[in-house]
């Protein structure tokens, strides 16, 4: 972990919480599971999300994307996209998600959510005339108490869908990115959040 990313989730830790609880609010929808929306919870679900993206720098550099650009230094919660990146011909928008990888009851975490308006937000930025010819992509990363995995497709392969199907057979159809890789967080800064629904 770098020095700057330590400082960054130090800072963190002494927000409120408020606006992360507003997010998950957005996000999650309470008639499929419940969402514990406390305080630490929200700081909880932020720090998860800043752990992705700094992993998912390391996970696209050792996987051969060049040109990697940091979009949320560009423009904070810059829309859809967190990363810019190149590998090959093409040129990618990368939107990351970053889960537990089991929920609390020990279930397979199995989607990842990309917001209700993923589609108007790529249509809008692919209007642009940087962004014209780039392909719109995520980069989903399952985090586990020691070790993560990782995987890479395509906006087109969610086929309309507004979530990322993480089960083990959708997964045989992404790109492979990391897989038992260790990290060097402490699990309980963004252990599950999720509860069975009361």
């Amino acid at each position: 972990m770098t020095s700057a990313f330590t400082r960054i989730v130090a800072a963190l830790r002494l927000l409120s919480g408020e606006a992360c609880v507003s997010i998950i609010k957005k996000m999650y929808d309470p008639s499929k599971r419940h969402v514990e929306l406390t305080a630490t919870e929200g700081r909880r679900f932020k720090t998860l999300g800043d752990i992705g993206e700094s992993l998912a720098f390391e996970i696209l550099n050792s996987n051969h994307f060049n040109d990697i650009v940091d979009l949320n230094e560009c423009k904070v919660n810059f829309p859809f996209a967190d990363f810019s990146a190149v590998k090959g011909n093409y040129h990618y928008l990368i939107s990351v998600k970053a889960r537990n990888k089991y929920e609390r009851s020990g279930k397979l975490n199995s989607r990842y959510k990309l917001g209700s308006k993923v589609y108007e937000h790529i249509d809008a930025l692919l209007k642009r005339d940087e962004y014209r010819n780039f392909i719109p992509a995520w980069l989903a990363i399952s985090i586990e108490i020691e070790t993560y995995d990782a995987f890479f497709g395509t906006i087109d392969q969610l086929k309309g869908g507004r979530g990322i199907n993480m089960s083990p057979k959708a997964t045989q159809n992404y790109e492979e990115l990391a897989l038992g890789v260790k990290h060097n967080y402490d699990f309980a800064d963004f252990g599950n959040i999720y509860s069975e629904k009361c």
